[in-house]
């Protein structure tokens, strides 16, 4: 009996391992990354290890290897369109070429955004601020992990 459930055990912990690396596919919902994709938002494609990047159909994410010691973050620079302090709501504009100024583990970087609002980079772990004039968020980048995060970069409060 020992012998038939070795092989099964073997399979289920191939299974496993292939569902775990397989990247992780986002979007910006308006207040906070959600898993999947959503018509007509910009997704993103997040695996440990590798470099955060957009993806779709038509242009399938590109791995690109995060070297040792850093870790992936995938920036989103935006303004809000619809909700406000009552209600967060999901509509947003992306900022295609904000600058960027990122501090923190003995860097200062500047960079601006893509066309869809995006910002790709690879850190060496550790806290880091960001900045989009006036607006800062802090973040932690982990070795060999993604981070996600989005900065608003202005206010159009509709409530």
């Amino acid at each position: 009996m020992r012998k038939l459930f070795a092989p099964i055990i073997l399979l289920l912990a191939i299974a496993g391992l292939a569902f775990a690396q397989s990247p992780g596919v986002f979007h910006f919902s308006g207040s906070s990354f959600r898993e999947g994709t959503s018509p007509g938002i910009t997704a993103i494609a997040a695996q440990d290890g590798l470099l955060p990047s957009i993806t779709s159909d038509e242009a399938p994410a590109k791995p690109a290897k995060l070297s040792a010691g850093s870790g992936g973050l995938a920036l989103l620079c935006y303004v809000q369109q619809s909700g406000g302090k009552l209600e967060a709501k999901g509509g947003y504009q992306p900022i295609a070429g904000a600058p960027i100024e990122i501090t923190g583990t003995g860097l200062k970087l500047m960079a601006r955004t893509d066309e869809a609002g995006y910002l790709f980079l690879a850190l060496p772990a550790g806290q880091y601020e960001v900045k989009f004039s006036p607006f800062t968020k802090k973040i932690r980048i982990d070795k060999g992990k993604n981070t996600l995060a989005a900065i608003r970069g202005g206010k159009r409060m509709v409530d």
